[in-house]
């Protein structure tokens, strides 16, 4: 066999996480959508608020982490918000993020911290 006839094809970068090692932004953004919340174990859920500015929240509980999004986010935009507010959940830096992006810290109820 001659070095000609072997193809030598890069290799893929290693996506998955080992157990118990905090993801990084680029796995964030960069893994499949499905792949990446079921191994983050991100819960993804359509909120009912359908405020134009109201893009989706997230709310962490100890280790569980639920997205809400609004239900009239197209395809793009509910994979981007998702990813996006994966990432704040587990304190990722994104500065600065690209303009229109202006987000808002605040607890969902009174007097709860956020």
């Amino acid at each position: 066999m001659n070095a000609t006839s072997l193809a030598l094809k890069p290799a893929q970068p290693a996506l998955r996480l080992l157990p118990g090692q905090r993801p990084t932004l680029d796995y964030v953004l960069d893994a499949p959508l499905a792949e990446m919340t079921a191994e983050l174990h991100v819960e993804v859920i359509t909120s009912e608020i359908t405020d134009a500015e109201f893009f989706g929240c997230v709310v962490v509980r100890g280790s569980r982490i639920v997205v809400m999004l609004n239900p009239n986010l197209g395809e793009f935009e509910a994979d981007f918000f998702t990813r996006y507010l994966t990432a704040q959940a587990y304190k990722l830096e994104m500065s600065p993020l690209p303009t229109p992006f202006d987000v808002e810290v605040s607890p969902m109820l009174e007097g709860a911290s956020a």
